[in-house]
């Protein structure tokens, strides 16, 4: 698939290259990124300019028309170098897209001042009041893990309503509390967002159920692959392939000490030995594993995308088995390397240590949590039904 802009011509290949050319840039502020709790704005700025943001955002819009699979293979590159770089990295193209999920009025709004929009999203509801009104709702409550939320003009906010609901409130409408504190990911900005009595029109409400049927306006304005598809299917690798990348990131660190770390007690050179190459043979082919499952999985859920067929249930949690399990996977390749990495490795100016942390904290979502798809794919297998709707 390719694109155009500016009448130059982008492939898929020319998105991942442009990930790629930033990785150094990434890597150099990745301690900076950590200690601001936030994406730099220049590293913001890097994405609008390079098109990231704007990577599968709807052409009709200003975007360049990639699609799922041209995100996640570039999200890889981006984490590499660093893992809150690469988490934004996804989410905000990622949010672009979910924006054309919307019916028409509000896609207009959500783009009325730039094709550039960010926007984060918010799933974890603290505490919420939804009220009927006419021609909406209004809406008062507390979210946490907003990424991005710094630097959004919108927020999608998933209300648990009955039927559940996803709002999107203009930045005007929420307030950001600054609680993101935390041991890994920091530069993703994660805080806490809260709405106080805002009126959400009819038009900024999107069905929760029909976007697990892949029903959506975005279905038939747009028709892209992957507006076709139930949403929670696929939903969670835009949190595992930067993960995939993070663990690539740390593969890549692991490696490049065996080559120059020298042993204090015995002066031997690590790489020379075995036990050092095993583990860096595992680790290495652990995401090795994560990405050929994704790529697979992708390849599969573009063919039922463009055929426009419904997905059964138990292909859908096989897809959310393969994303868990990769993130299962690079978690236990980081720690295997990290255990062998030695007393240095703990500084804060080596990057292992921070990929450790962020794929560490990065996998506690809810979404991507192995032992409960697991068992969902399990009862699957065997002929029960599923007790969870997020399949």
């Amino acid at each position: 698939m390719a694109a155009a802009t500016n009448q130059v011509v982008l492939s898929k290949e020319d998105m991942i290259g442009r990930a790629t050319a930033l990785r150094p840039i990434l890597a150099q502020r990745a301690d900076q990124c950590e200690k601001l709790r936030r994406i730099p704005d220049e590293t913001r700025d890097d994405f609008i300019r390079g098109g990231i943001v704007r990577m599968i955002e709807p052409v009709r819009y200003g975007g360049l028309g990639f699609d799922i699979d041209t995100l996640l293979e570039t999200t890889l590159e981006l984490g590499r170098a660093c893992g809150s770089s690469g988490w934004m990295g996804s989410f905000w193209p990622l949010h672009n897209w979910m924006a054309g999920m919307w019916p028409e009025k509000a896609q207009q709004e959500y783009w009325a001042d730039s094709p550039d929009t960010l926007s984060s999203t918010a799933w974890d509801v603290l505490n919420h009041k939804v009220t009927e009104v006419s021609g909406g709702v209004r809406l008062s409550g507390r979210w946490d893990f907003s990424s991005g939320c710094d630097h959004a003009r919108w927020a999608m906010l998933f209300v648990p309503a009955a039927p559940a609901i996803l709002c999107l409130v203009p930045r005007k409408d929420f307030r950001i509390l600054d609680t993101w504190h935390v041991t890994g990911l920091s530069g993703s900005g994660s805080n806490d967002v809260v709405v106080e009595d805002a009126f959400v029109p009819q038009h900024r409400i999107l069905s929760m159920e029909l976007a697990g049927k892949g029903q959506t306006a975005g279905r038939e304005l747009h028709g892209t692959p992957f507006y076709k598809l139930p949403l929670s299917t696929w939903l969670s690798y835009s949190l595992a392939s930067p993960i995939f990348g993070m663990a690539q990131g740390a593969v890549d660190c692991f490696e490049e000490l065996l080559r120059v770390r020298v042993e204090g007690f015995t002066g031997e050179q690590a790489g020379t030995r075995p036990a050092f190459q095993l583990r860096l043979a595992e680790a290495s082919a652990e995401v090795d594993a994560a990405r050929l499952l994704m790529r697979r999985d992708v390849r599969d859920l573009m063919e039922w995308g463009n055929a426009g067929v419904e997905v059964p249930i138990t292909e859908r949690l096989r897809i959310r088995r393969d994303i868990t399990f990769g993130v299962k996977l690079c978690n236990q390749a980081v720690l295997r390397m990290f255990d062998a990495a030695g007393a240095h490795s703990i500084n804060l100016s080596r990057p292992l240590q921070r990929f450790v942390r962020d794929v560490l904290s990065a996998s506690r979502s809810g979404a991507i949590n192995w032992d409960l798809t697991g068992e969902q794919y399990g009862r699957v297998r065997l002929g029960l039904p599923p007790t969870t709707y997020f399949y």
